[in-house]
């Protein structure tokens, strides 16, 4: 049987408005709703029209608070469907707005991964495997990735960034062994995502002129500090001990040796 549109009203809330049907208040409408299902006072509908425009009203709902989510920042598709699991439990209604979302270009994991790609690119502190972790956890397709890795990051401009890094990290290294801080070096090169197989060329390709007389510069104040260290020691012990601390450090044998040497004179 049909019934009647008897009512249209705003709410306070702008864009929204409440509808009545044969002088009860029925249910709320959007403004987009309200356009495209040409909505107006008099009009005509069954139970399955109002069905219909309650349903569209929930996805439109869904989907502004999408756009709020997005409004911004980029988003991946997980981040926004996770965001609006928070709001539903009604998959069907969450996937509807995450197809309307992908038509209107708001959402794309190419355009994502490419815009990550180029920041991290531009900061020139991290590798590629860094981006890769990022991108991972955000449900980015792997092939996605690998495309903008392609387009934005060659693998010469990741080795060019990688010594950049390494050159800065060593001269934080000045009171280490040359050997320690290379050591240290490659590790921090591995933890900002540069690839195991690019370290070994990104250390070729740095300037280490610097650290030529670094040991012979910092391994007698490094063996002071152990020596005092260990002044409670008999003399044999003390000596092993610290001789063991140098070595752990990354210096020569050679140097040690003269090293020791001075401090029993």
């Amino acid at each position: 049987m049909a019934k009647t549109i008897t009512k249209i009203e705003a709410q306070k809330r702008k864009g929204r408005f409440n509808v009545y049907v044969d002088g009860q208040y029925a249910f709320p409408i959007s403004e987009e709703v309200f356009i495209k299902y040409r909505i107006f006072k008099g009009m005509e509908v069954d139970d399955q029209l109002i069905e219909t425009l309650k349903n569209a009203d929930n996805i439109s709902k869904i989907h502004s608070r999408a756009l709020n989510y997005l409004a911004h920042n980029l988003r991946t598709e997980y981040e926004v469907r996770e965001k609006l699991a928070d709001i539903t439990e009604d998959g069907d209604a969450i996937d509807k707005v995450i197809d309307i979302l992908a038509d209107q270009t708001l959402i794309d994991d190419q355009r994502y991964a490419d815009s990550y790609v180029r920041t991290v690119v531009r900061e020139r502190k991290n590798g590629p495997d860094w981006i890769r972790r990022h991108l991972k956890d955000k449900h980015v397709p792997a092939n996605d990735v690998e495309t903008a890795l392609d387009h934005y990051y060659p693998e010469q401009e990741a080795i060019e960034i990688g010594v950049a890094v390494a050159e800065k990290q060593l001269k934080r290294y000045k009171r280490d062994s040359a050997k320690m801080a290379v050591t240290k070096t490659k590790e921090l090169l591995m933890r900002r995502g540069f690839p195991y197989g690019d370290i070994e060329e990104i250390m070729n390709q740095t300037d280490t002129s610097e650290m030529d007389q670094q040991d012979h510069e910092v391994i007698d104040q490094v063996a002071e500090k152990y020596w005092r260290q260990y002044r409670r020691l008999q003399p044999y012990e003390r000596n092993q001990k610290v001789k063991q601390a140098l070595y752990r450090k990354g210096f020569l044998m050679d140097d040690i040796t003269i090293a020791m040497a001075k401090l029993t004179e």
